[in-house]
C-alpha cells in the first residue's frame, strides 16, 4: 500500500536539466574548458559537492571545484528564477495525491534552493518534507536521501513510491526499498531508465498509474 510519494526535483518537477546545461555550458566556455556529452551525463543526480569535482575534471578546468560549484549554482539560480515553470501535469498530479498520501521532495540540490524554486512555481505548500543534497552525506545512487525522507515522513520505505528521471536516482530509490517510477523528458531520452518498475512519457502517465493503484485497480 502506498502511503507516500517522494519526488526528485530536477527534471521531474521542473525542466531544470536544460537550465543546468546552459549554466554549465556558459561557465565552462568562459573558463576555457571542454564541452562534451559526458560532461552532462556524469553530473545527473549528483549533489553539487560531487558535481563540481566531476565538471572540473571532465572539462579540464583550472579552478578549484568549490569555486566552480559556487559560480555554477549562482548562474543556475539566476537563469531558473527567470524561466522556470512547473512541468506539464505536475499540479494535476499533486492535486490528485494531496490528502491521499504524504508528499516529499528528495533532491540533490541544496534545500534552500529547492524551497526557493518550489515557492517560485507555486507548489511548495504541497510538500510536507523536503530533503536537500546538503542534508545527507552520500549522493544518489546511495539510498540515504530517500531513506531520510521516509524517516521524516514517518512512513516505511516499502510504503513509498519514488518519481525519478535519472539512472542514479532510480538506483537510489530501489536501494531504499521503494517502488520507483521513471519519467522521460528531452534531456534523458537516451538514458536507461529500465530499472524502474514503470517508465512514463510524462507526469500525466504517472497520475493515471497512481490513480489505478490507489483505487485498487492495478
Amino acid at each position: 500500500m502506498i502511503k507516500a510519494a517522494i519526488f526528485d526535483m530536477d527534471g521531474v518537477i521542473i525542466d531544470s536539466e536544460k537550465i543546468y546545461r546552459r549554466a554549465c555550458t556558459e561557465l565552462v566556455d568562459e573558463l576555457g574548458g571542454k564541452i562534451s556529452v559526458e560532461l552532462f551525463e556524469r553530473q545527473m543526480g549528483l549533489k553539487m559537492s560531487e558535481t563540481q569535482k566531476v565538471v572540473v575534471q571532465t572539462a579540464g578546468l583550472e579552478i578549484e571545484p568549490e569555486e566552480f560549484g559556487r559560480r555554477y549554482m549562482e548562474r543556475y539560480l539566476k537563469l531558473a528564477r527567470e524561466t522556470l515553470v512547473p512541468n506539464p501535469g505536475l499540479v494535476n498530479l499533486l492535486d490528485f495525491l494531496s490528502g491521499k498520501v504524504e508528499l516529499a521532495i528528495a533532491s540533490s540540490t541544496e534545500k534552500v534552493a529547492v524551497e526557493e524554486l518550489m515557492k517560485k512555481i507555486g507548489v511548495l505548500d504541497y510538500f510536507e518534507i523536503i530533503v536537500g543534497g546538503d542534508e545527507v552525506d552520500e549522493s544518489k545512487p546511495s539510498p540515504m536521501i530517500y531513506l531520510r525522507a521516509s524517516e521524516l515522513l514517518g512512513v516505511n520505505p516499502e510504503e513509498c513510491v519514488v518519481i525519478e528521471d535519472s539512472p542514479n536516482g532510480i538506483k537510489s530509490g530501489i536501494r531504499a526499498g521503494m517502488e520507483v517510477l521513471g519519467v522521460r523528458h528531452g534531456e534523458n531520452a537516451h538514458l536507461d531508465l529500465s530499472a524502474s518498475s514503470h517508465v512514463f512519457d510524462d507526469l500525466y502517465g504517472v497520475k493515471e498509474y497512481l490513480e489505478a493503484v490507489l483505487n485498487g485497480n492495478a
